[in-house]
């Protein structure tokens, strides 16, 4: 998750109007993203502006929606596009354009393998994994790894058939990730990717493997959920991580933020893949 203040300059200007306070905020985690106009030129009651995106991949200009300055996209297909923000000045006939670029990528050969072995002969009461290197070629330095483990009251409150079941979604949508239960953490360096742990006491712990671009600020989780108890049935593992949902759309690939009953909605998720689903 970032925020980025982006201060652009005017592409076009004019001696009878001043773009200088002109600001263009970004915010994006994964694929959605949100921009942000503002700057005291905006008051102006002859001042409007329009929000557009270009598609590289079909040459083609959207006019997007907005609200109080902001509008919000979320992209459901991996490609180059570029965000324009037109302003201009009904009174004056002048203009500006400010714009940003956004790659949107995926994540191929993100993998986590791990095993579980015992360090007191009694069970299973340690883990060793490593993370695959996933799309990164050699020389590229966009790439960081990052691994996390988790364990706490929140997530021991769960009863581990519950917390075996749930969803990386559900997951990512209940936990606090800024929560003091991290109880392991490396990266962003290539040695987060193995991970040696043991487990200090029975509980549900939660492993969380990212892998970072740093040039696009695009990212990936998996996890990987461990309930250990050495005293009943040693440990249950949940070897592969579901592909996280990025995004919903409708038959005509809008974005959909609410769903009703009946409706049928296509989910995207983080590794290109999207079914079609009927809410019940």
């Amino acid at each position: 998750m970032t925020l980025v203040l982006v201060l652009m300059t005017a592409l076009s200007l004019s001696a009878k109007c001043d773009w200088s306070t002109l600001k263009l905020q970004q915010y994006n985690q994964r694929n959605l993203y949100k921009w942000y106009v503002s700057g005291s030129v905006l008051d102006d009651t002859c001042v409007d502006y329009m929000f557009m995106i270009y598609d590289f991949q079909t040459k083609k200009v959207d006019t997007m929606n907005s609200f109080r300055g902001i509008c919000e996209v979320q992209f459901n297909k991996k490609g180059k596009y570029k965000m324009y923000l037109k302003v201009w000045n009904k009174c004056e006939k002048c203009d500006t354009a400010l714009y940003r670029e956004v790659n949107i990528i995926y994540f191929p050969k993100c993998n986590y393998t791990y095993t579980l072995k015992s360090t007191g002969g009694k069970c299973l009461d340690s883990m060793v994994g490593e993370m695959g290197m996933g799309p990164w070629v050699k020389g590229d330095t966009c790439w960081q790894w990052y691994s996390y483990i988790w364990n706490g009251p929140m997530l021991d409150s769960l009863d581990a058939k519950t917390f075996q079941s749930m969803s990386d979604y559900e997951l990512y949508m209940y936990y606090d990730f800024d929560d003091s239960d991290l109880v392991h953490y490396d990266g962003p360096t290539n040695s987060a990717r193995l991970i040696k742990y043991k487990f200090p006491h029975k509980g549900n712990y939660l492993v969380a493997t990212q892998w970072y671009n740093k040039c696009l600020d695009q990212d990936t989780f998996f996890f990987t959920k461990i309930s250990y108890d050495c005293n009943t049935s040693s440990v249950v593992k949940f070897n592969k991580s579901e592909p996280k949902l990025v995004g919903m759309y409708d038959l005509m690939g809008r974005p959909v933020y609410n769903v009703r009953k009946e409706d049928i909605v296509i989910y995207l998720y983080d590794n290109g893949t999207s079914k079609k689903v009927l809410v019940h």
